[in-house]
């Protein structure tokens, strides 16, 4: 078994098995969309993860093909809900685009919203455009009668760079000076780095930072505005650093570490040798000396549509830590489709005894060994102790042993439904629900964070709660030290 490479043999054979050259979405275009596929009475949807808003985007596009005196849109969620019913209403019959965003933060109101669209009789030019991130209780009615899109950042520096070029067009390019168009070139690039190197995190990213278009768009504001000053033929590279690392992209991060690789790429992109040149980005390629928009697409096109570590500046055997995490996603997931059913969810006394018996077996066998001595008692004066390491040692402890009472009477609730002794709450269903779908219960991860397993979580806290047992007693005994996992603490006398 070589988790390493799961991931790689699972998309040979979907391409094998399905005919296809690669898994990934085809390039995005709003204006196929509109082309193609939308029309007055169908509403267009749009999915979004984060980092991802395409409601920029989607302005820039009905600026330039309805006017922007045309294009109304509004952000959902601050008690607008008539307002918004009235701009749809006014739209519709006036024959305008209109835009309500994020969805997903007034589900209760979405059925009134369906409705009203149903009722509708719009003028042809109409347009209706929504945007949402995944959410389970969302409309399913609502969702059948969109045309769906799912909206984020194109995997691969490639896709990524056909999508800003796309979105551009010729006549953008080519409007300004050859600096301008190199310019352009190298944001389109650092911008792609900077979403793809989240692919490698902790070691690229030590967080998922929400590098949107929005973060795009603003930097090249930046640059226009700082060309203009220079007259088209020179720019203020400590000025366009600092706005990009102190503003925009930096603007996002809160790690020391994440805005020192930041930096370097900045230094590493936007320096004057890149743009005469003598230096290539990332080590592989070469700003065109020109500004015709064909020069840039063939460079695009030339590009591996796999990206190597190497073009991020990161050791190349790193792709296999990343395909070894991907792969626990995958298993964890396959696990949870395995483990339960629509059937299994509902109550069925011999169903469940057969499915979270041996889970119960194994809470009690943990906890016999816990309770075997007697679980000693925390008072005030204990928490309250002189000695720091005693006084923290306490601390763990009391907390410790309240959540094993907590997770017995759980799982003792659980037992007694299963045995028919006892009664079916909505807090025994949900846990049972959470157990059978082989997922820790969020009162218990609330409580302590560990495996995502639910029988290596309660070992894992059992090992927890038989160190702490250990510990308050070798401070009762008042040792000199004691051992906390292979550190040692010595105490005063």
């Amino acid at each position: 078994f070589r988790p390493d490479r799961i991931e790689s043999a699972l998309q040979s054979f979907l391409c094998e098995a399905l005919g296809i050259t690669g898994v990934a979405a085809l390039n995005f275009s709003f204006n196929n969309i509109y082309r193609d596929e939308s029309a007055p009475e169908i509403p267009i949807l749009f999915v979004t993860s984060p980092g991802s808003d395409p409601s920029r985007e989607l302005e820039e596009f009905a600026e330039n093909t309805v006017g922007r005196e045309n294009f109304f849109e509004l952000s959902m969620g601050g008690n607008q809900n008539e307002v918004a019913l009235q701009m749809l209403k006014d739209a519709a019959s006036k024959g305008h685009w209109l835009c309500f965003k994020n969805l997903h933060l007034v589900t209760s109101w979405l059925p009134k919203l369906e409705k009203e669209i149903k009722s509708l009789q719009p003028h042809q030019n109409f347009r209706l455009w929504l945007t949402t991130e995944a959410h389970p209780k969302f409309p399913a009615i609502l969702l059948e009668s969109c045309y769906k899109v799912t909206y984020e950042a194109p995997p691969g520096i490639k896709k990524n760079l056909m999508r800003t070029y796309q979105g551009w067009g010729p006549a953008y390019i080519d409007q300004g000076s050859v600096l301008r168009a190199q310019l352009l070139f190298a944001l389109a690039w650092f911008h792609a780095i900077m979403q793809e190197r989240r692919n490698y995190i902790p070691q690229g990213w030590t967080k998922f930072y929400e590098f949107s278009y929005g973060d795009f768009r603003a930097g090249v504001g930046v640059l226009e505005t700082l060309l203009s000053e220079g007259q088209g033929d020179s720019i203020g590279w400590e000025t366009l650093h600092g706005l990009m690392e102190n503003a925009i992209y930096g603007g996002r991060i809160d790690n020391d570490y994440d805005l020192r690789v930041l930096k370097a790429y900045l230094e590493q992109f936007f320096n004057l040798e890149v743009f005469n040149g003598t230096q290539k980005l990332s080590g592989v390629v070469t700003i065109p000396n020109s500004k015709s928009v064909k020069d840039y697409l063939g460079l695009i096109n030339k590009l591996s549509d796999s990206d190597t570590p190497t073009l991020f500046g990161l050791p190349i055997n790193i792709d296999r830590a990343v395909q070894r995490y991907n792969t626990l996603q995958i298993v964890g997931s396959l696990k949870q489709l395995m483990a339960v059913s629509a059937e299994d969810i509902k109550f069925d006394k011999e169903r469940w005894s057969q499915l979270l018996g041996p889970l119960t077996k194994i809470w009690k066998q943990l906890y016999k060994q816990l309770s075997d001595g007697g679980i000693p008692q925390i008072k005030q004066h204990h928490l309250a102790a002189d000695d720091p390491v005693e006084s923290f040692i306490y601390a763990e402890a009391y907390e410790t042993f309240k959540m094993v009472e907590k997770i017995d009477e759980s799982m003792e609730g659980l037992n007694k439904v299963i045995f028919g002794t006892g009664l079916l709450t909505n807090d025994v269903m949900q846990q049972a629900i959470d157990l059978l779908s082989g997922k820790v219960p969020i009162r218990w991860s609330n409580m302590w964070e560990g495996s995502e397993n639910p029988s290596t979580w309660l070992k894992g806290f059992s090992k927890r709660a038989n160190g702490c047992l250990l510990y308050t007693s070798d401070a009762a005994d008042d040792l000199l030290c004691v051992d906390l996992g292979g550190r040692r603490i010595i105490k005063k006398k």
